[in-house]
């Protein structure tokens, strides 16, 4: 509880920075996404999703003109589908994280240190599908899940 406050400060830096200076986007966005887990894990749950998707449209908005902001971009689909989740918007969790894991597939194929992330998406998607009684699909995201690790 003690940290949502230094983060909403910190994000509000990051806002005026970033409006007199666009680099300053990537801060933006990580403060944002910061205060989203610190909304989820202060049981703030409804309230974490709008920073998170906030944090997320300027990750897109990066990840289209610089490639090295895409796993940025994977982390924040994969946190939206948790605060979906979250709040029980089970059906809303499904294709973030799947964008998620899409992503993190890419990075891994070319850097083994996205295998963890790839892995976690793919065991939130097992999670987000079975709730769905979708336990074919949710069987073959956790099975890749499994197999990421092991192979790592």
């Amino acid at each position: 509880a003690e940290a949502v406050t230094p983060t909403e400060e910190a994000l509000t830096i990051y806002r005026e920075l970033a409006a007199t200076n666009p680099t300053s986007s990537g801060n933006l966005a990580m403060a944002l996404n910061n205060l989203g887990i610190r909304y989820s894990e202060t049981g703030k749950r409804a309230e974490a999703v709008t920073p998170t998707e906030e944090a997320l449209t300027i990750y897109r908005e990066l990840a289209a003109t610089t490639p090295a902001y895409r796993g940025d971009l994977a982390m924040a689909l994969n946190n939206l589908g948790i605060r979906y989740s979250e709040i029980g918007k089970r059906i809303e969790a499904v294709t973030p994280t799947e964008e998620a894991a899409t992503i993190y597939r890419e990075l891994a194929a070319t850097n083994p240190a996205y295998r963890g992330d790839l892995a976690s998406s793919l065991n939130n998607l097992g999670d987000y599908l079975a709730a769905l009684d979708r336990h074919a699909e949710s069987e073959d995201a956790r099975a890749e899940a499994k197999q990421m690790i092991g192979d790592g």
